[in-house]
């Protein structure tokens, strides 16, 4: 009987094995159009823009695999510079637009008169692109705009908030966009948090600021995180603002980026320029969650 017993087991065993293994064909056929979209809307590009940096496809390729691009580009100061430059408007506007979120949503957690209409007018922005955000803030602080104007009424200068090297005007109108969106992305982590919680802690004697502090931000956390990663993207590679507001001196990386191939017709630079930018914006996301990750597994006193 035992001999039967492992008999049998031996010819069981093998049929198992095809039985997954058939299952785990079946699961990749399943997997299989929506993984080969990713990897043709996502990784291709992707790909693309390395071998076009590396000199092994794309227009000007002829000469075969080359770093002279990315030696042209980490050597460049101009090119240093716009990276410095990109990555301040990108970080000024993640955590201008991350604090005023969070004033916001601390306020509308509030019950006030004029709630709804403060609910209504913070989604205006959604809907007016940022080309025409860009136009009315050049009219309102550019030079010989109407903050200009209005002070040169009082004999009163006007500081440069247009074109200058600070960025302040680029800042002002990626604001106009993201604090809306980070905005609406907080209201719906801060919504999804359990009113026990809430109810609790107050009626423990918890004031409201104490609540929003203790209770509903740390339970935000991951929702910030990841409102402040897509402001930050965003930002990082806009083209448009930089592009009407920004200085001569330094400029964006996206718009160096856009001038090497659209004026130079320097399709290699122009795709190391993405590719250090691709990399840049995965560098402060790995960082990013890192320091989110070690905030989370530290002991609260």
């Amino acid at each position: 009987m035992s001999s039967l017993a492992a008999a049998s087991a031996e010819i069981a065993a093998p049929r198992g094995v095809r039985r997954r293994r058939r299952k785990r064909v079946a699961l990749l056929l399943l997997l299989l159009p929506g993984a080969g979209f990713i990897a043709l809307a996502m990784i291709a590009p992707l790909l693309q823009l390395l071998l076009g940096s590396l000199g092994l496809t794309g227009l000007g390729s002829d000469q075969g695999f080359s770093l002279a691009a990315f030696e042209a580009v980490l050597a460049n100061p101009m090119m240093r510079d716009a990276l410095l430059f990109s990555l301040r408007i990108a970080a000024a506007t993640t955590v201008l637009s991350v604090l005023s979120a969070l004033a916001l949503v601390a306020l509308l957690t509030l019950r006030f008169p004029g709630r709804r209409l403060v609910m209504l007018l913070y989604k205006l922005p959604l809907v007016v692109p940022s080309l025409i955000a860009a136009f009315l803030v050049l009219t309102m602080i550019g030079p010989g705009g109407m903050g200009a104007r209005l002070a040169a009424q009082f004999g009163l200068g006007w500081p440069a908030l247009v074109h200058d090297r600070a960025g302040i005007g680029i800042t002002l109108v990626l604001l106009w966009h993201q604090i809306p969106v980070t905005l609406l992305i907080l209201l719906a982590v801060v919504g999804a948090i359990p009113l026990d919680l809430i109810d609790a802690a107050r009626n423990l004697g918890a004031t409201a600021p104490s609540v929003f502090r203790h209770v509903i931000l740390p339970l935000a956390l991951p929702g910030i995180s990841a409102a402040a990663l897509l402001v930050f993207i965003d930002c990082f590679g806009a083209y448009a603002v930089p592009s009407l507001l920004g200085p001569a001196y330094p400029q964006a990386l996206p718009v160096m980026m856009t001038t090497e191939f659209l004026e130079r017709a320097h399709w290699q630079v122009a795709s190391a320029i993405g590719v250090v930018m691709t990399f840049t914006t995965i560098a402060v996301m790995v960082l990013y969650h890192r320091l989110i990750a070690r905030a989370d597994r530290t002991p609260a006193r």
